[in-house]
Protein backbone atom coordinates (compact mmCIF):
# COMPACT_ATOMS: atom_id res chain seq x y z
CA UNK A 1 0.00 0.00 0.00
CA UNK A 2 3.27 2.36 0.92
CA UNK A 3 4.45 1.72 -2.81
CA UNK A 4 0.89 2.48 -4.10
CA UNK A 5 0.77 5.71 -2.12
CA UNK A 6 4.43 6.92 -3.88
CA UNK A 7 3.22 6.74 -7.18
CA UNK A 8 3.44 10.19 -8.49
CA UNK A 9 0.68 9.33 -10.92
CA UNK A 10 -1.94 8.95 -7.81
CA UNK A 11 -0.58 12.23 -6.16
CA UNK A 12 -1.85 15.58 -6.05
CA UNK A 13 0.50 18.45 -4.55
CA UNK A 14 2.48 16.15 -3.68
CA UNK A 15 0.35 13.94 -1.37
CA UNK A 16 -1.49 10.73 -2.16
CA UNK A 17 -5.39 11.43 -3.65
CA UNK A 18 -7.96 8.59 -3.47
CA UNK A 19 -9.69 10.52 -6.14
CA UNK A 20 -7.08 10.39 -8.63
CA UNK A 21 -6.18 6.69 -7.69
CA UNK A 22 -9.84 5.47 -8.12
CA UNK A 23 -10.39 8.37 -11.48
CA UNK A 24 -7.11 6.98 -13.21
CA UNK A 25 -7.70 3.22 -12.72
CA UNK A 26 -10.76 3.45 -13.67
CA UNK A 27 -10.02 5.65 -17.59
CA UNK A 28 -7.93 2.30 -17.82
CA UNK A 29 -10.77 -0.23 -16.97
CA UNK A 30 -8.68 -1.68 -13.97
CA UNK A 31 -10.23 -2.07 -10.25
CA UNK A 32 -7.61 -1.19 -7.15
CA UNK A 33 -7.78 -4.86 -6.06
CA UNK A 34 -6.61 -6.11 -9.47
CA UNK A 35 -3.66 -3.39 -9.63
CA UNK A 36 -2.95 -3.66 -6.15
CA UNK A 37 -1.88 -7.75 -7.08
CA UNK A 38 -0.26 -6.94 -10.08
CA UNK A 39 1.55 -4.64 -7.83
CA UNK A 40 2.46 -7.08 -5.08
CA UNK A 41 3.84 -9.35 -8.13
CA UNK A 42 6.02 -6.53 -9.67
CA UNK A 43 7.43 -6.09 -5.86
CA UNK A 44 8.34 -9.76 -5.48
CA UNK A 45 10.04 -10.08 -8.56
CA UNK A 46 11.59 -7.03 -8.07
CA UNK A 47 12.56 -8.48 -4.65
CA UNK A 48 14.03 -11.41 -6.18
CA UNK A 49 16.14 -9.35 -7.96
CA UNK A 50 17.42 -7.19 -5.79
CA UNK A 51 18.39 -10.31 -3.37
CA UNK A 52 20.49 -11.96 -6.52
CA UNK A 53 22.41 -8.36 -7.11
CA UNK A 54 22.98 -7.79 -3.64
CA UNK A 55 24.37 -11.53 -2.78
CA UNK A 56 26.16 -11.59 -5.95
CA UNK A 57 29.91 -11.96 -5.47
CA UNK A 58 33.40 -12.70 -7.40
CA UNK A 59 36.66 -13.63 -5.93
CA UNK A 60 39.89 -10.75 -6.14
CA UNK A 61 41.46 -13.57 -8.56
CA UNK A 62 38.44 -13.28 -10.80
CA UNK A 63 38.77 -9.56 -10.30
CA UNK A 64 42.34 -9.55 -11.15
CA UNK A 65 41.87 -11.70 -14.16
CA UNK A 66 39.22 -9.20 -15.04
CA UNK A 67 41.75 -6.00 -14.95
CA UNK A 68 44.32 -8.03 -16.56
CA UNK A 69 42.55 -9.02 -20.15
CA UNK A 70 40.22 -5.34 -20.08
CA UNK A 71 43.17 -3.46 -19.26
CA UNK A 72 46.06 -5.56 -21.32
CA UNK A 73 48.62 -3.64 -23.69
CA UNK A 74 49.58 -5.13 -26.73
CA UNK A 75 53.41 -3.54 -28.24
CA UNK A 76 52.42 -3.33 -32.16
CA UNK A 77 53.61 -2.29 -35.25
CA UNK A 78 51.58 -3.04 -38.35
CA UNK A 79 51.98 -2.29 -42.57
CA UNK A 80 48.95 -1.27 -44.39
CA UNK A 81 48.17 -2.13 -48.31
CA UNK A 82 45.67 0.41 -49.03
CA UNK A 83 43.58 -0.78 -52.22
CA UNK A 84 43.12 2.74 -53.51
CA UNK A 85 46.70 3.43 -53.62
CA UNK A 86 46.89 0.01 -55.85
CA UNK A 87 43.88 0.51 -57.91
CA UNK A 88 45.32 3.58 -59.09
CA UNK A 89 47.66 1.78 -60.66
CA UNK A 90 45.57 -0.69 -62.35
CA UNK A 91 44.62 -0.68 -65.92
CA UNK A 92 41.11 -2.57 -67.25
CA UNK A 93 40.44 -3.11 -70.35
CA UNK A 94 37.63 -2.82 -72.92
CA UNK A 95 37.03 -6.42 -72.91
CA UNK A 96 37.04 -6.52 -69.28
CA UNK A 97 34.39 -3.98 -68.84
CA UNK A 98 32.46 -5.67 -71.32
CA UNK A 99 32.26 -9.39 -69.58
CA UNK A 100 31.39 -7.44 -66.30
CA UNK A 101 28.52 -5.78 -67.84
CA UNK A 102 27.05 -9.51 -69.71
CA UNK A 103 27.47 -11.21 -66.21
CA UNK A 104 26.06 -8.74 -64.29
CA UNK A 105 23.33 -6.68 -66.38
CA UNK A 106 20.79 -7.00 -63.69
CA UNK A 107 22.59 -4.58 -62.01
CA UNK A 108 22.37 -2.13 -64.49
CA UNK A 109 19.23 -1.39 -65.06
CA UNK A 110 16.81 1.85 -64.94
CA UNK A 111 14.74 1.73 -62.10
CA UNK A 112 11.06 1.48 -62.87
CA UNK A 113 9.53 5.04 -63.07
CA UNK A 114 6.12 7.20 -64.71
CA UNK A 115 5.16 9.71 -65.96
CA UNK A 116 2.91 11.76 -63.90
CA UNK A 117 0.47 13.95 -65.04
CA UNK A 118 -1.00 16.04 -61.96
CA UNK A 119 -2.88 19.52 -60.76
CA UNK A 120 -1.84 21.11 -57.84
CA UNK A 121 -2.95 23.94 -55.74
CA UNK A 122 -0.48 26.24 -54.10
CA UNK A 123 -1.56 28.36 -50.94
CA UNK A 124 0.83 31.38 -51.95
CA UNK A 125 -0.98 31.60 -55.37
CA UNK A 126 -4.35 31.92 -53.05
CA UNK A 127 -5.86 35.64 -52.44
CA UNK A 128 -2.40 37.64 -54.24
CA UNK A 129 -4.89 40.37 -55.02
CA UNK A 130 -7.23 40.24 -51.79
CA UNK A 131 -6.68 43.49 -50.03
CA UNK A 132 -9.07 43.57 -46.55
CA UNK A 133 -11.18 47.12 -46.61
CA UNK A 134 -11.37 49.04 -43.56
CA UNK A 135 -14.17 47.50 -42.15
CA UNK A 136 -12.41 44.17 -42.27
CA UNK A 137 -9.63 45.56 -40.07
CA UNK A 138 -11.13 47.27 -37.97
CA UNK A 139 -13.25 44.53 -37.14
CA UNK A 140 -9.98 42.23 -36.86
CA UNK A 141 -8.39 45.00 -34.51
CA UNK A 142 -11.70 45.33 -32.42
CA UNK A 143 -12.09 41.84 -31.65
CA UNK A 144 -9.23 41.60 -29.00
CA UNK A 145 -9.06 44.85 -27.04
CA UNK A 146 -6.07 43.17 -25.40
CA UNK A 147 -4.11 41.60 -28.00
CA UNK A 148 -2.14 44.64 -29.15
CA UNK A 149 -1.70 45.70 -25.47
CA UNK A 150 1.34 44.86 -23.01
CA UNK A 151 0.52 44.29 -19.00
CA UNK A 152 1.18 46.92 -16.45
CA UNK A 153 4.58 45.54 -14.59
CA UNK A 154 5.22 46.09 -11.20
CA UNK A 155 8.48 45.86 -9.51
CA UNK A 156 8.75 44.67 -6.10
CA UNK A 157 10.93 43.86 -2.91
CA UNK A 158 10.46 41.33 -0.27
CA UNK A 159 11.36 39.66 2.73
CA UNK A 160 9.88 36.06 2.78
CA UNK A 161 9.60 34.49 6.66
CA UNK A 162 9.44 30.79 5.75
CA UNK A 163 7.48 28.25 6.98
CA UNK A 164 8.97 24.72 7.51
CA UNK A 165 10.33 21.55 10.07
CA UNK A 166 12.55 24.16 11.62
CA UNK A 167 9.95 26.87 11.74
CA UNK A 168 5.88 26.74 13.05
CA UNK A 169 3.24 29.03 11.39
CA UNK A 170 3.03 30.90 14.42
CA UNK A 171 6.44 31.71 14.99
CA UNK A 172 6.75 32.63 11.47
CA UNK A 173 4.26 35.20 11.98
CA UNK A 174 5.39 36.34 15.01
CA UNK A 175 8.47 37.11 13.15
CA UNK A 176 7.22 38.46 10.01
CA UNK A 177 5.02 41.19 12.54
CA UNK A 178 8.22 42.13 14.10
CA UNK A 179 9.35 43.35 11.22
CA UNK A 180 6.56 44.87 9.42
CA UNK A 181 6.66 46.77 12.71
CA UNK A 182 10.54 47.81 12.16
CA UNK A 183 9.56 49.11 8.91
CA UNK A 184 6.29 51.00 10.30
CA UNK A 185 8.97 52.64 12.72
CA UNK A 186 11.46 53.42 9.84
CA UNK A 187 13.66 50.32 9.53
CA UNK A 188 15.89 49.93 6.26
CA UNK A 189 14.00 47.25 4.05
CA UNK A 190 17.17 46.48 2.11
CA UNK A 191 18.72 46.18 5.52
CA UNK A 192 15.82 43.60 7.30
CA UNK A 193 15.57 41.62 3.74
CA UNK A 194 19.37 40.76 3.78
CA UNK A 195 19.28 39.95 7.60
CA UNK A 196 15.84 37.51 8.11
CA UNK A 197 14.66 36.75 4.24
CA UNK A 198 14.17 33.03 3.80
CA UNK A 199 14.07 33.11 0.20
CA UNK A 200 17.70 33.38 -1.36
CA UNK A 201 17.53 34.47 -4.91
CA UNK A 202 16.14 37.68 -3.63
CA UNK A 203 18.26 38.07 -0.26
CA UNK A 204 21.39 38.50 -2.00
CA UNK A 205 19.98 41.58 -4.02
CA UNK A 206 18.07 43.08 -0.93
CA UNK A 207 14.74 41.18 -1.63
CA UNK A 208 14.53 42.88 -5.49
CA UNK A 209 11.92 40.71 -7.82
CA UNK A 210 12.21 42.36 -10.50
CA UNK A 211 9.47 43.23 -12.72
CA UNK A 212 6.42 41.25 -13.25
CA UNK A 213 3.48 41.22 -15.22
CA UNK A 214 -0.02 40.15 -13.61
CA UNK A 215 -0.07 36.44 -13.20
CA UNK A 216 3.46 35.40 -12.36
CA UNK A 217 3.30 34.62 -8.74
CA UNK A 218 0.98 32.62 -6.54
CA UNK A 219 -2.27 34.08 -5.81
CA UNK A 220 -2.24 35.57 -3.09
CA UNK A 221 0.93 37.00 -3.61
CA UNK A 222 0.07 38.47 -6.60
CA UNK A 223 -3.08 40.19 -5.61
CA UNK A 224 -1.07 42.36 -2.58
CA UNK A 225 1.05 43.32 -4.80
CA UNK A 226 -1.16 44.85 -7.46
CA UNK A 227 -3.18 46.57 -4.45
CA UNK A 228 -0.46 48.27 -3.50
CA UNK A 229 0.91 51.94 -4.21
CA UNK A 230 4.09 52.98 -5.28
CA UNK A 231 6.54 53.38 -2.17
CA UNK A 232 3.68 51.12 -0.09
CA UNK A 233 4.56 48.38 2.31
CA UNK A 234 2.25 45.43 3.00
CA UNK A 235 1.67 43.79 5.31
CA UNK A 236 2.25 39.89 6.25
CA UNK A 237 0.76 37.79 3.49
CA UNK A 238 0.49 34.67 3.57
CA UNK A 239 1.25 32.22 1.12
CA UNK A 240 2.76 28.25 0.63
CA UNK A 241 6.35 29.14 1.04
CA UNK A 242 5.02 31.67 4.12
CA UNK A 243 4.79 35.04 4.96
CA UNK A 244 5.59 37.74 2.71
CA UNK A 245 6.46 41.57 3.51
CA UNK A 246 6.16 42.51 0.21
CA UNK A 247 6.95 46.53 -0.86
CA UNK A 248 6.46 47.98 -4.52
CA UNK A 249 9.43 50.06 -5.60
CA UNK A 250 8.41 51.11 -9.22
CA UNK A 251 5.35 51.07 -11.74
CA UNK A 252 5.83 50.43 -15.62
CA UNK A 253 2.32 51.04 -17.17
CA UNK A 254 0.91 48.80 -19.89
CA UNK A 255 1.66 50.06 -23.46
CA UNK A 256 -0.78 49.50 -26.56
CA UNK A 257 -0.42 50.03 -30.45
CA UNK A 258 -3.27 52.16 -32.26
CA UNK A 259 -4.72 51.01 -35.23
CA UNK A 260 -2.16 52.70 -37.36
CA UNK A 261 0.62 50.93 -36.20
CA UNK A 262 -1.15 47.29 -36.64
CA UNK A 263 -2.40 48.28 -39.60
CA UNK A 264 -0.22 46.46 -42.12
CA UNK A 265 -0.32 43.85 -39.65
CA UNK A 266 -3.65 43.14 -39.55
CA UNK A 267 -4.01 42.87 -43.46
CA UNK A 268 -1.16 40.29 -43.78
CA UNK A 269 -3.33 37.93 -41.48
CA UNK A 270 -6.17 38.70 -42.93
CA UNK A 271 -4.75 37.92 -46.29
CA UNK A 272 -2.98 34.59 -45.04
CA UNK A 273 -6.66 33.49 -43.36
CA UNK A 274 -8.23 34.19 -46.87
CA UNK A 275 -5.30 32.41 -48.97
CA UNK A 276 -6.07 29.39 -46.29
CA UNK A 277 -10.02 29.57 -46.79
CA UNK A 278 -9.46 29.52 -50.71
CA UNK A 279 -6.93 26.94 -50.89
CA UNK A 280 -8.80 24.38 -48.93
CA UNK A 281 -11.97 25.33 -51.04
CA UNK A 282 -10.00 24.72 -54.58
CA UNK A 283 -8.16 21.50 -52.45
CA UNK A 284 -11.45 20.19 -51.42
CA UNK A 285 -13.20 21.25 -55.03
CA UNK A 286 -10.43 19.64 -57.14
CA UNK A 287 -10.39 16.35 -54.89
CA UNK A 288 -14.45 16.16 -55.75
CA UNK A 289 -13.94 16.86 -59.58
CA UNK A 290 -10.90 14.21 -59.34
CA UNK A 291 -13.10 11.56 -57.79
CA UNK A 292 -16.16 12.02 -60.14
CA UNK A 293 -14.06 11.93 -63.40
CA UNK A 294 -11.57 8.88 -62.45
CA UNK A 295 -9.46 8.66 -65.67
CA UNK A 296 -8.63 12.26 -66.67
CA UNK A 297 -7.74 15.35 -65.03
CA UNK A 298 -8.48 17.33 -67.99
CA UNK A 299 -12.32 18.23 -66.62
CA UNK A 300 -10.62 19.15 -62.77
CA UNK A 301 -8.86 21.30 -64.54
CA UNK A 302 -11.10 23.03 -66.95
CA UNK A 303 -13.31 23.75 -63.92
CA UNK A 304 -11.10 25.19 -61.45
CA UNK A 305 -9.08 27.39 -63.55
CA UNK A 306 -5.75 25.07 -62.69
CA UNK A 307 -2.96 23.97 -65.16
CA UNK A 308 -2.29 20.03 -66.13
CA UNK A 309 1.56 19.53 -65.73
CA UNK A 310 3.55 16.91 -66.67
CA UNK A 311 6.53 14.69 -64.49
CA UNK A 312 8.96 12.23 -66.37
CA UNK A 313 10.94 9.86 -64.12
CA UNK A 314 8.67 9.61 -61.24
CA UNK A 315 9.85 6.13 -59.11
CA UNK A 316 9.22 4.50 -55.83
CA UNK A 317 11.76 7.03 -54.17
CA UNK A 318 9.84 10.19 -55.90
CA UNK A 319 11.39 12.78 -57.20
CA UNK A 320 11.28 16.32 -59.14
CA UNK A 321 8.64 18.87 -57.85
CA UNK A 322 7.40 16.19 -55.19
CA UNK A 323 10.36 15.51 -53.36
CA UNK A 324 9.72 12.07 -51.77
CA UNK A 325 6.67 12.18 -50.08
CA UNK A 326 5.46 8.71 -48.89
CA UNK A 327 1.78 9.28 -49.37
CA UNK A 328 2.25 10.39 -52.87
CA UNK A 329 4.66 7.37 -53.79
CA UNK A 330 2.12 4.87 -51.93
CA UNK A 331 -0.85 6.37 -54.22
CA UNK A 332 1.37 6.57 -57.54
CA UNK A 333 2.58 3.15 -57.68
CA UNK A 334 -0.86 1.60 -55.94
CA UNK A 335 -2.23 -1.05 -58.67
CA UNK A 336 -5.77 1.24 -59.41
CA UNK A 337 -3.48 4.14 -60.55
CA UNK A 338 -0.46 2.52 -61.81
CA UNK A 339 -2.58 -0.08 -63.47
CA UNK A 340 -5.90 1.60 -64.27
CA UNK A 341 -4.77 4.87 -64.92
CA UNK A 342 -7.15 6.29 -62.53
CA UNK A 343 -6.57 9.51 -60.00
CA UNK A 344 -4.85 9.57 -56.92
CA UNK A 345 -7.01 11.22 -54.12
CA UNK A 346 -5.89 14.92 -52.95
CA UNK A 347 -2.27 14.78 -51.42
CA UNK A 348 -1.34 17.24 -49.32
CA UNK A 349 2.44 18.27 -49.71
CA UNK A 350 4.66 20.25 -47.48
CA UNK A 351 5.01 24.13 -48.25
CA UNK A 352 1.53 24.28 -48.70
CA UNK A 353 0.77 22.43 -51.81
CA UNK A 354 -1.54 20.19 -52.61
CA UNK A 355 -2.32 17.75 -55.74
CA UNK A 356 -4.43 15.28 -57.94
CA UNK A 357 -2.37 13.31 -60.24
CA UNK A 358 -2.38 10.24 -62.85
CA UNK A 359 0.19 7.71 -64.40
CA UNK A 360 0.30 8.61 -67.82
CA UNK A 361 2.86 6.27 -68.54
CA UNK A 362 4.43 3.11 -66.63
CA UNK A 363 8.33 2.83 -67.61
CA UNK A 364 8.92 -1.07 -66.09
CA UNK A 365 13.31 -1.44 -65.62
CA UNK A 366 15.53 -1.43 -68.46
CA UNK A 367 18.76 -2.08 -69.38
CA UNK A 368 21.05 0.51 -69.11
CA UNK A 369 23.52 1.06 -72.10
CA UNK A 370 27.10 -0.01 -71.48
CA UNK A 371 28.59 3.94 -72.51
CA UNK A 372 26.41 5.52 -69.71
CA UNK A 373 27.81 2.40 -66.94
CA UNK A 374 31.12 2.23 -68.46
CA UNK A 375 32.71 4.62 -65.67
CA UNK A 376 31.18 2.72 -62.94
CA UNK A 377 32.42 -0.50 -63.88
CA UNK A 378 35.93 0.71 -64.41
CA UNK A 379 35.64 1.69 -60.98
CA UNK A 380 34.07 -1.59 -59.74
CA UNK A 381 36.80 -3.74 -61.28
CA UNK A 382 39.82 -1.95 -59.90
CA UNK A 383 38.22 -1.67 -56.32
CA UNK A 384 37.80 -5.57 -56.98
CA UNK A 385 41.32 -6.55 -58.45
CA UNK A 386 42.74 -3.77 -55.39
CA UNK A 387 40.99 -5.46 -52.58
CA UNK A 388 42.36 -9.19 -53.98
CA UNK A 389 45.90 -7.35 -54.81
CA UNK A 390 45.86 -5.63 -51.25
CA UNK A 391 44.73 -9.46 -49.33
CA UNK A 392 47.13 -11.11 -51.68
CA UNK A 393 50.27 -8.67 -50.93
CA UNK A 394 50.12 -9.53 -47.45
CA UNK A 395 49.61 -12.47 -47.26
CA UNK A 396 52.80 -13.26 -49.15
CA UNK A 397 54.50 -11.11 -46.78
CA UNK A 398 53.18 -13.89 -43.97
CA UNK A 399 53.83 -16.41 -45.42
CA UNK A 400 57.65 -15.57 -45.91
CA UNK A 401 57.82 -14.77 -42.25
CA UNK A 402 56.19 -17.95 -41.42
CA UNK A 403 59.35 -19.08 -43.28
CA UNK A 404 61.67 -17.75 -40.94
CA UNK A 405 62.16 -14.69 -43.03
CA UNK A 406 62.39 -10.84 -40.82
CA UNK A 407 59.41 -8.68 -41.57
CA UNK A 408 61.55 -6.00 -41.23
CA UNK A 409 63.63 -7.31 -44.03
CA UNK A 410 61.09 -8.16 -45.81
CA UNK A 411 58.97 -4.87 -45.55
CA UNK A 412 62.47 -3.10 -46.76
CA UNK A 413 62.80 -5.14 -49.83
CA UNK A 414 59.54 -4.45 -50.94
CA UNK A 415 59.60 -0.60 -50.27
CA UNK A 416 57.52 -0.77 -47.24
CA UNK A 417 57.98 0.05 -43.23
CA UNK A 418 56.48 -1.02 -40.18
CA UNK A 419 53.88 2.16 -38.67
CA UNK A 420 54.86 1.87 -35.20
CA UNK A 421 51.57 1.56 -33.06
CA UNK A 422 53.09 1.76 -29.94
CA UNK A 423 51.43 -0.12 -26.91
CA UNK A 424 47.56 -0.42 -27.68
CA UNK A 425 44.71 -0.72 -25.21
CA UNK A 426 41.73 -2.90 -26.50
CA UNK A 427 40.02 1.31 -26.58
CA UNK A 428 42.96 2.67 -28.04
CA UNK A 429 41.90 5.39 -31.00
CA UNK A 430 45.15 5.31 -33.02
CA UNK A 431 44.45 2.58 -35.15
CA UNK A 432 41.50 1.41 -37.07
CA UNK A 433 38.71 -0.69 -35.01
CA UNK A 434 38.83 -3.65 -36.87
CA UNK A 435 42.71 -3.79 -36.75
CA UNK A 436 42.76 -3.31 -33.12
CA UNK A 437 40.10 -6.68 -32.71
CA UNK A 438 42.55 -8.63 -34.65
CA UNK A 439 45.17 -7.74 -32.63
CA UNK A 440 43.85 -8.45 -29.38
CA UNK A 441 42.57 -11.79 -31.17
CA UNK A 442 45.66 -13.11 -31.64
CA UNK A 443 47.60 -14.96 -29.57
CA UNK A 444 49.95 -13.81 -27.34
CA UNK A 445 54.06 -14.04 -28.49
CA UNK A 446 56.01 -16.94 -27.34
CA UNK A 447 59.48 -16.03 -27.56
CA UNK A 448 59.14 -14.79 -31.49
CA UNK A 449 56.75 -11.97 -32.41
CA UNK A 450 53.55 -12.68 -33.44
CA UNK A 451 52.95 -11.67 -36.72
CA UNK A 452 49.19 -11.93 -38.62
CA UNK A 453 47.00 -10.17 -40.82
CA UNK A 454 43.52 -9.21 -40.80
CA UNK A 455 41.42 -7.77 -43.88
CA UNK A 456 40.20 -4.06 -43.26
CA UNK A 457 36.95 -2.01 -44.14
CA UNK A 458 37.38 -0.52 -47.54
CA UNK A 459 39.15 -3.34 -49.08
CA UNK A 460 42.49 -2.89 -46.96
CA UNK A 461 44.52 -5.51 -45.47
CA UNK A 462 47.19 -5.00 -42.55
CA UNK A 463 49.90 -7.29 -41.34
CA UNK A 464 51.01 -6.64 -38.25
CA UNK A 465 53.47 -7.80 -35.45
CA UNK A 466 52.79 -7.82 -31.96
CA UNK A 467 55.87 -8.16 -29.97
CA UNK A 468 55.17 -8.26 -26.27
CA UNK A 469 51.72 -8.12 -24.08
CA UNK A 470 51.70 -6.45 -20.95
CA UNK A 471 48.36 -7.53 -18.88
CA UNK A 472 46.46 -5.28 -17.03
CA UNK A 473 47.75 -4.41 -13.02
CA UNK A 474 44.75 -3.05 -10.70
CA UNK A 475 47.59 -1.17 -8.94
CA UNK A 476 47.86 0.89 -12.23
CA UNK A 477 43.83 1.92 -11.59
CA UNK A 478 42.59 4.68 -9.37
CA UNK A 479 40.91 3.55 -6.09
CA UNK A 480 37.94 4.88 -7.47
CA UNK A 481 37.69 3.34 -10.95
CA UNK A 482 38.26 0.19 -9.14
CA UNK A 483 35.30 0.48 -6.91
CA UNK A 484 33.55 1.44 -10.14
CA UNK A 485 35.00 -1.69 -11.82
CA UNK A 486 33.65 -4.10 -9.53
CA UNK A 487 30.46 -2.80 -8.99
CA UNK A 488 29.94 -3.54 -12.48
CA UNK A 489 31.51 -6.57 -12.61
CA UNK A 490 28.95 -7.64 -9.28
CA UNK A 491 26.32 -6.51 -11.31
CA UNK A 492 27.07 -8.82 -14.28
CA UNK A 493 27.68 -11.76 -12.11
CA UNK A 494 23.92 -10.51 -10.93
CA UNK A 495 22.58 -10.47 -14.51
CA UNK A 496 23.73 -13.68 -15.71
CA UNK A 497 22.53 -15.36 -12.52
CA UNK A 498 19.14 -14.07 -13.06
CA UNK A 499 19.38 -15.56 -16.62
CA UNK A 500 19.94 -18.44 -15.03
CA UNK A 501 17.69 -18.66 -12.76
CA UNK A 502 14.41 -17.78 -15.24
CA UNK A 503 15.61 -20.13 -17.61
CA UNK A 504 16.03 -22.74 -15.52
CA UNK A 505 12.44 -21.98 -13.88
CA UNK A 506 11.12 -21.43 -17.36
CA UNK A 507 12.33 -25.39 -17.97
CA UNK A 508 10.91 -26.73 -14.90
CA UNK A 509 7.33 -24.97 -15.75
CA UNK A 510 4.90 -27.41 -16.77
CA UNK A 511 2.83 -25.11 -19.53
CA UNK A 512 0.00 -26.02 -21.32
CA UNK A 513 -1.01 -24.33 -24.35
CA UNK A 514 -5.03 -24.74 -24.92
CA UNK A 515 -5.57 -25.35 -28.97
CA UNK A 516 -8.61 -24.05 -29.35
CA UNK A 517 -8.47 -20.75 -27.04
CA UNK A 518 -9.08 -18.54 -29.41
CA UNK A 519 -11.71 -20.17 -31.27
CA UNK A 520 -15.22 -18.87 -32.02
CA UNK A 521 -17.69 -20.15 -29.88
CA UNK A 522 -20.20 -20.58 -32.95
CA UNK A 523 -17.10 -22.90 -35.18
Amino acid sequence: IDYVRSLPAFQVGGQFSKPAYDATLASQGITPLAFEKEQQSLLAVRQLQEGLVESSFFTPTEFRRLIALDQERRDVAYVLFDPRAIGAALDVSDADVQAYYAANASQFQSPESVTVEYVEVVLEDMARDYNPDEEALRKAYESDPTRFRTDEERRARHILIAVDASRADAVARSLADEIAGKLASGGDFAALAAQYSNDPGSASRVGDLGFAAPGNYVEAFDKALFALQVGETSSPVKTEFGYHIIRLDELRPGAGKTFDEVRDELASELRGQKAQDEFYALAERLDDLALENPTSLEAAARDTGLVVRRFDGFTRAGGGPFGSNPGLVAAIFSPGVLEGSENTPLIELDGGRALVARVAEHKLPAPLPLDQVRAEIVDRLRTLRATTEATSRGEKIIQRVEGGEDLAAVLKAEGLALTEAGPLTRRSPTVPPDLLVAVFRAPKPAGQPVVQGASLAGGAFAVFQIRAVLPGEPERIPEDQRDQRKAALAQRAAVIETDALAAHLRESADVVVAPDLFKAEDE
